[in-house]
């Protein structure tokens, strides 16, 4: 294609991104929402406008340590999500996520599990410990998120067996409001709940074209999209060009990986959902694409 031919459609995409973004910063922020005007509703890859502080939960106040990263300078109150290792994983590799979230308003908790080789099953077990820990923060004295937690807007994430423990947990954990999953395993898992079948929370599940293993391929992430019942609003993403590993941080797969993991937990975490509209199919690095149930 001619450089010539090429231009105009560069700057009508460019033009219609900066139209989606003008358009949705105008609208109103939805009743009981966490809205933040800071930065209008858009698709983001970086870092927000909000400085980051972080701090360690107390000793024994999760199963294996927990990090939490969160904004200094916005309003709370602020949403949670806890994001789980995969086998073998611990925090380190993974951190980044944990100030990309906290830049936008989003308190992220990364956390260790008792072994680096935990099963599936205890792993959501323990997650779900972390997510209940966060609720105390909000009433412990010394903490630095003492009264800013909306105990009501509670997250799940997880990579690999993490992300096998969050789809558990979307359907057990009382009172989650988002689950999202990158390179999700479950086929070691007991609990047929992994399945998808019973998820009762707006999910995101990610994962690569080029996981092809037991590890996060043969179709995991594809069957519990298929499964997650009728009328609860999901995504699926696979990228193109990545494997499983390519997840520990919000660009390591690619820059759309970010943008639609901030825009989704936006819309459905926040309740924000003057971010629906950038939910979309990216334009490139797809291998596979399907959505439901995602506000207009």
């Amino acid at each position: 294609m001619k450089i010539k031919n090429l231009f105009p459609s560069l700057v009508l995409t460019l033009f219609s991104i900066c139209f989606l973004a003008s358009n949705a910063y105008s609208q109103s922020c939805p009743s009981g929402a966490i809205c933040r005007n800071d930065e209008a509703p858009g698709k983001y890859s970086r870092n927000g406008p909000y400085n980051v502080d972080d701090y360690d939960m107390p000793f024994g106040s999760t199963p294996g340590g927990a990090s939490v990263y969160y904004p200094t300078n916005a309003t709370p109150p602020f949403a949670v999500l806890v994001f789980t290792p995969p086998l073998s994983g611990t925090q380190f590799m993974y951190r980044d996520w944990g100030p990309f979230f906290a830049s936008h308003g989003i308190v992220m908790v990364t956390m260790d599990t008792r072994t680096t080789s935990d099963s599936v099953d205890s792993r959501a077990s323990q997650q779900a410990d972390v997510l209940d820990a966060m609720k105390d923060e909000n009433t412990r004295y010394g903490s630095p998120l003492r009264g800013k937690i909306a105990t009501n807007r509670l997250g799940a994430v997880g990579w690999s067996m993490g992300g096998g423990a969050t789809w558990i947990n979307s359907a057990e954990y009382n009172g989650l409001t988002t689950a999202m999953s990158l390179a999700g395993h479950n086929l070691t898992a007991i609990n047929s709940n992994s399945r998808g079948r019973n998820t009762r929370v707006p999910t995101l599940i990610m994962n690569g074209a080029l996981d092809l293993t037991i590890l996060g391929g043969l179709g995991q992430s594809d069957g519990v999209y298929s499964n997650i019942p009728y009328g609860v609003p999901k995504v699926f993403y696979e990228v193109r060009s990545a494997g499983h590993f390519d997840w520990g941080s919000p660009t390591a797969a690619n820059d759309a990986t970010a943008e639609l993991a901030l825009a989704f937990q936006k819309t459905f975490l926040e309740g924000d959902t003057r971010w629906a509209r950038f939910i979309t199919r990216p334009i490139f690095d797809v291998s596979e694409w399907e959505s439901a149930n995602i506000p207009n």
